[in-house]
């Protein structure tokens, strides 16, 4: 999953000011040359939460997970097919795909100096199997449980998993019952998705671990027992709070921060021409951002929304300019989604018969009032659509002469997602459907999307080059990834038996794209997410104290900070040529 780190620029700038101004973890990262700060999300309550299965806490939310806990292999998001041997050195699948084994790397090592074994990753992936609440990396079940044989694991699958390469090969590494480590440090163990993990009692395997916390910082240290790769010229990484991008960009602008995931208006005044021999971006696409919807009743407004009928879904994204909202909302930096299968432009030879089919200006609203009422919606007497015909009663659940109505909820401190929901309800208020903007702070919103609690979100896809990793984003049923998937509650029998026959299909394939084929169908017409624009990866950096960052030229990981790349990438960077 592709974090987005964008906020207003007008909230809350005064008390982020003074934290960039005061703040001793920041001057401190100034005065040494080998520490880096980055800033991965705004608006989110730092607490001394660090449990990488839990998606509520403050690692997950700023995207730090992977600086302590590494996956067994590093894929390249931006190059299809690499990768990088990293805890395992390779990942291999014998001839039917349902059974994977992964060599251990013998420099792999937890945090504490005790080698992590193969046996180590197989108690995970068995707990992962036997507690779904752990599985937020959309492991499929396994047949039996995995077994481990000197340096070797091997997982067994009731179906061919070729399409499950990243995803398995990604899952990251942490203590649970039955390690050596977790013997040595019991409270080091992540036992469920939702037991809280203090920093100091974190055991990891990644470079760095969390040394410091507090409400205004999080800070990590140099592991002295990392082997992977040569010791990293980054001896440590500062997270600090951020309220506002205002406050963020000021700090990026003064080279109090390095790295940064931000959409920054008008970024070459503001950024780049105050230093332009030190102040970089680069925004490749990596994602599709949609809006979507909660299927589900139980959604807030979920006995007058609609929702529930996919023609009334198929009719709110016809109507979306998005033209627009990727020239104003996101800035220019973003392309309109052009396909309504969700498939990114790299992937267009996916793309078949719905390559080009969304109207990037939005339909007409004589076509949109022509399309609704051709399916059993009439205009009430406030000038809004309503359930009419009994075909419309029963595609929604709800009665006769109900006005459809529903909120679009993103934080207010996501500057691009408050913009888009502004745009999109004013275009379909013009269209007769009763669309309105619901704004919550960053933490409210992360817990309203994990818990199903809204009506319609705007937000990132998972990116990725394989279909599949996209398609179960939107699709899967929650509870085969601890809930980190479909918070839509989209159901759909067909689309889970396809993503069964995508998953153990290999890419490039006839079978392949026949399942791609029926996924993009199931997208196209029945819209559990409306695709609105090409998400780029937000990528702000700074050369003043460090170099060899990803670039259009040097393309070797995905570029922002976050997702598994993280610790990666800090390990890629040398000392700045000045």
């Amino acid at each position: 999953m592709k974090r987005k780190i964008f906020t207003s620029v007008l909230a809350v700038s005064t008390m982020a000011i003074g934290l960039v101004g005061t703040s001793g973890g920041l001057s401190g990262a100034v005065a040494n040359p080998t520490i880096l700060t980055e800033e991965t999300n705004v608006g989110v309550t730092f607490t001394d939460n660090f449990n990488p299965a839990d998606s509520q806490s403050t690692s997950t939310q700023m995207a730090t997970n992977s600086l302590a806990f590494e996956p067994l292999i590093q894929f390249n998001a931006l190059k299809t097919g690499q990768w990088y041997p990293w805890l395992a050195t390779n990942e291999t699948f014998n001839s039917t795909g349902q059974t994977v084994t992964f060599t251990m790397n013998p420099k792999a090592v937890w945090s504490d100096g005790t080698p992590l074994t193969a046996k180590d990753v197989a108690n995970e992936f068995n707990a992962i199997s036997t507690n779904p609440g752990l599985n937020v990396f959309g492991v499929p079940q396994q047949a039996q449980p995995a077994v481990a044989s000197g340096n070797k694991v091997t997982l067994t699958f009731t179906g061919p998993q070729f399409s499950n390469r990243e995803a398995l090969g990604g899952v990251l590494i942490f203590p649970v019952a039955g390690d050596v480590v977790a013997t040595k440090h019991p409270n080091s163990v992540v036992s469920s998705g939702t037991v809280t993990l203090t920093h100091d009692n974190v055991v990891g395997n990644g470079p760095y671990l969390p040394t410091r916390y507090s409400g205004q910082m999080l800070s990590y240290t140099a592991s002295p027992h990392w082997k992977i790769t040569k010791t990293p010229y980054v001896t440590g990484v500062n997270v600090p709070y951020f309220a506002s991008n205002q406050a963020a960009t000021e700090a990026l602008a003064s080279h109090q921060l390095d790295w940064a995931g931000n959409d920054i208006p008008q970024i070459q005044q503001t950024f780049v021409n105050v230093d332009p021999k030190h102040n970089h971006f680069y925004y490749p696409p990596g994602s599709t951002v949609t809006l979507w919807f909660n299927t589900s009743p139980s959604a807030p407004d979920g006995t007058k929304d609609c929702l529930a009928d996919p023609n009334f879904r198929y009719a709110v994204s016809m109507g979306i300019n998005r033209n627009m909202l990727a020239a104003i909302g996101e800035t220019g930096f973003a392309l309109p989604a052009t396909s309504s299968s969700g498939l990114l432009p790299n992937q267009v030879q996916y793309q078949g018969k719905f390559k080009n089919d969304l109207p990037l200006n939005g339909w007409s609203s004589s076509k949109v009032g022509k399309f609704l009422k051709a399916h059993g919606y009439t205009l009430d007497s406030s000038n809004y659509f309503q359930v009419t015909s009994a075909a419309a009663q029963k595609a929604t659940g709800l009665g006769p002469n109900t006005e459809c109505t529903f909120n679009i909820q993103d934080p207010t401190g996501y500057s691009d997602y408050a913009e888009d929901e502004q745009l999109i309800s004013a275009n379909l208020q013009g269209d007769h459907i009763n669309v309105n903007t619901m704004g919550v702070t960053t933490g409210q919103w992360n817990s309203n999307v994990y818990n199903h609690n809204f009506d319609a979100i705007i937000h990132w896809g998972a990116g990725g080059s394989n279909p599949y990793t996209q398609f179960e984003n939107w699709m899967d049923d929650a509870s085969n990834t601890g809930g980190s998937t479909n918070y839509g509650q989209f159901k759909s029998p067909q689309a889970l038996a396809a993503l069964v026959g995508l998953a153990a299909s290999a890419p490039g394939t006839p079978v392949f794209q026949k399942y791609v084929t029926q996924l993009s169908t199931i997208m196209s017409t029945q819209v559990p997410a409306a695709p609105l624009v090409y998400g780029p990866d937000w990528d702000v950096y700074s050369t003043l104290r460090f170099d060899n960052w990803v670039t259009p030229k040097n393309q070797y990981a995905y570029p922002g900070p976050g997702g598994n790349n993280v610790a990666y990438v800090l390990t890629m960077l040398v000392k700045s040529k000045g």
